[in-house]
């Protein structure tokens, strides 16, 4: 009796098993993305074009959701191109922190040999059915190269390495989507669809960071006697309220709910939800400081995370870096992505002052500057050739007018009036044109090295 019964298990759970692998098969299908990757040594270059398959599922009749890597631009995707070439799928909206993008299928999209059925979104993924199993624990964190913080849950062990994404599913629903790492619900899917027709990502950032590990000692000091909560140790600028908060702020209430615990996971739940509902990126949140023994009040509009106001981003656009070239001279700006084009060593093989800067300053506003200009490299002409060993060097000024961007840079050298352009480098180095040959050296180049254009500034 109690073998039948086991054997009764091992079908049901086998049967279960098929159940959930067919309902896969049918709701999830891949699409051929193609994509263009550009080098930031090489700005200037169109960019070399890659594809590869993502997976996707059905939201509606023309319109699907498509799990890519955070921070990579698709050009286009393809619907089964084994089945018939040129059917080409483009994408409506796409959010390069958390990888998620909406895709309009093609017109004959239904007339298919492979349709896939319109897939269904499990409303409440943690509490419902067998999707519960795929959230164990919540926690607000960051997806695998992802800076967005996210309602999640944490896998108890890391599946992969390279943060390969699939759907999950349960039945004839989708509970949400993996990473290898963290499981996010079907809830997320469902705001970024519903956000499809707004630019602006529907997840928002704190704005800031903050320190949950205190001492006896430091609670004292950044709290009022009797008050708990959690303690800003870092402000994003461009996201959050930069100028009215501060490290070292300890936030007391959230729209006038109390922090109540030093957990950072506290202060972001009462941050980033409200009723059970989570926030969606232009909503006001209000917060109650203690700053210098003195009680303040600052209020602020919520914003997805973007590195715009970075003064070293991750990467220079979303698209092709910013680059322009002047005698020859190749400027572009100090990113991050830069400093890793030297190789899985880069922190030994690029100058140390640029690493230096990189680690230090990444996130932070620079009082004179927004963005590191550097001079990249020399292509090599008998006009430039006292400069042809410039390399990795940071432009200071243009004829003394401090450069903050590769705009301003444009902008100097056009406004400029003197007879001579003097470029002035970290370092004390100099580069001197005469404005009049300038203008002649600058097309020799650009024909001797087939460039398309001097400078991508829009």
């Amino acid at each position: 009796m109690r073998s039948n019964k086991i054997i009764f298990l091992l079908i049901f759970s086998l049967l279960g098993f098929l159940d959930q692998a067919e309902a896969k098969a049918d709701s999830e299908f891949s699409l051929l993305v193609h994509f263009r990757k550009y080098s930031h040594h090489n700005p200037f270059q169109k960019g070399t074009p890659y594809q590869k398959k993502v997976p996707a599922i059905r939201l509606d009749e023309r319109t699907a959701l498509a799990l890519l890597k955070p921070g990579e631009v698709p050009l286009f995707a393809e619907i089964h191109p084994e089945e018939s070439a040129g059917r080409k799928a483009y994408f409506q909206k796409v959010d390069l922190d958390t990888g998620i993008g909406i895709v309009l299928l093609p017109e004959n999209f239904g007339r298919s040999k492979k349709v896939s059925p319109i897939a269904l979104l499990e409303e409440s993924p943690r509490t419902q059915g067998a999707c519960s199993a795929f959230f164990t624990n919540f926690e607000w964190g960051s997806l695998e190269f992802s800076k967005s913080i996210l309602p999640l849950s944490k896998l108890a062990r890391k599946e992969n390495q390279d943060g390969t994404r699939s759907f999950l599913f349960s039945g004839k629903k989708v509970c949400g989507f993996t990473d290898g790492t963290w499981n996010a619900g079907a809830e997320l899917l469902r705001r970024f669809y519903q956000s499809r027709f707004s630019s602006l990502s529907p997840f928002p950032h704190p704005g800031f960071y903050a320190e949950g590990s205190l001492t006896p000692a430091e609670e004292d000091y950044y709290f009022p006697k009797g008050s708990v909560g959690a303690v800003v140790s870092e402000v994003l600028p461009g996201i959050g309220p930069m100028h009215n908060l501060f490290p070292g702020d300890a936030v007391l209430s959230v729209n006038g709910i109390p922090v109540a615990s030093k957990q950072k996971q506290v202060l972001y739940d009462i941050l980033l939800s409200k009723g059970g509902s989570y926030l969606n990126s232009g909503e006001w949140v209000s917060l109650s400081l203690y700053r210098d023994g003195r009680k303040r009040e600052i209020r602020y509009q919520l914003r997805p995370y973007n590195e715009d106001s970075f003064l070293i981003p991750e990467s220079s656009d979303k698209i092709a870096p910013k680059y322009l070239i002047a005698g020859g001279l190749l400027f572009t700006e100090l990113t991050h992505t830069y400093l890793k084009e030297y190789g899985e060593k880069y922190k030994s093989s690029s100058d140390r002052k640029l690493v230096y800067l990189a680690e230090s300053y990444s996130k932070k506003l620079h009082p004179e500057r927004s963005r590191i200009v550097l001079l990249s490299r020399a292509f090599p002409d008998e006009k430039n050739r006292a400069y042809q060993e410039f390399q990795d060097l940071i432009l200071e000024s243009v004829n003394d007018k401090i450069v903050d961007s590769v705009e301003g840079l444009k902008a100097a050298i056009s406004e400029n009036k003197d007879e001579f352009l003097i470029f002035r480098f970290s370092g004390n180095k100099l580069a001197v044109f005469d404005k009049s040959e300038l203008k002649s050296l600058d097309e020799r180049i650009k024909s001797l090295y087939s460039l398309d254009t001097l400078d991508n500034i829009r």
